[in-house]
């Protein structure tokens, strides 16, 4: 059975690499009594799929990981959702700290894998030394057409609110090493990111992954 976690990693947890994951979360389970499913090759691990990775010291506010559970669980439209609000607890009960399962769904049947099915992924970025204008434009030059949507939100303060294509390819490590080769900005220490989410974009906004 597949089922699709929608986490958060805030405060030190957004240190935490994306190579760890699957043994975290793996450890994770198997501590909340979750038994996963593993994959048919020499060395068997537990059956996960993650979404594009993020650099360290990104936070991440609603992040898609593919699960597939040892044993399928019968559910009815009577029990669903609450078989789906239990493995909710069960992570949460176990994950580290900065770690929050928010959302729990089934995806659709034959969903592509994660990594093929975000397409797009939104970012809150902004600096203490550069101006969210500054940071736009740098941006708008950076990923070219790749900037689906692009604006400057001045509510609560002036930070860049934008959509990128295939975030995959269009990370925002990229993006941060052209910065500071532009004397732009002096490190990662002068930049705030935040993923707030990714999924596909229907041409005027994105629809987020978790539905």
């Amino acid at each position: 059975m597949r089922v699709r976690l929608i986490y958060e990693k805030r405060g030190r947890a957004c240190f935490v690499p994306h190579v760890v994951l699957s043994t975290l979360f793996a450890r994770a389970a198997k501590r909340a009594g979750i038994e996963l499913g593993r994959t048919e090759v020499f060395s068997p691990h537990a059956r996960m799929s993650f979404g594009p990775e993020l650099p360290a010291g990104v936070v991440a506010l609603n992040e898609p990981v593919d699960l597939w559970l040892a044993a399928g669980e019968e559910t009815t439209e009577e029990n669903r959702r609450d078989f789906l609000e239990s493995v909710v607890c069960a992570f949460n009960a176990q994950l580290p700290e900065g770690f929050r399962a928010v959302k729990c769904i089934l995806p659709p049947e034959g969903a592509p894998a994660l990594g093929k099915d975000c397409k797009a992924a939104h970012y809150l970025a902004w600096s203490g030394n550069v101006s969210a204008a500054e940071l736009l434009r740098h941006m708008e030059r950076h990923y070219g057409e790749a900037v689906l949507s692009g604006f400057v939100e001045q509510d609560p303060f002036p930070r860049v609110s934008a959509v990128l294509a295939n975030p995959a390819q269009n990370g925002m490590g990229g993006w941060v090493k052209a910065l500071i080769a532009d004397n732009v900005a002096a490190g990662w220490h002068d930049m705030f990111i935040v993923r707030t989410g990714m999924g596909r974009w229907n041409g005027k906004q994105m629809d987020l992954m978790a539905g």
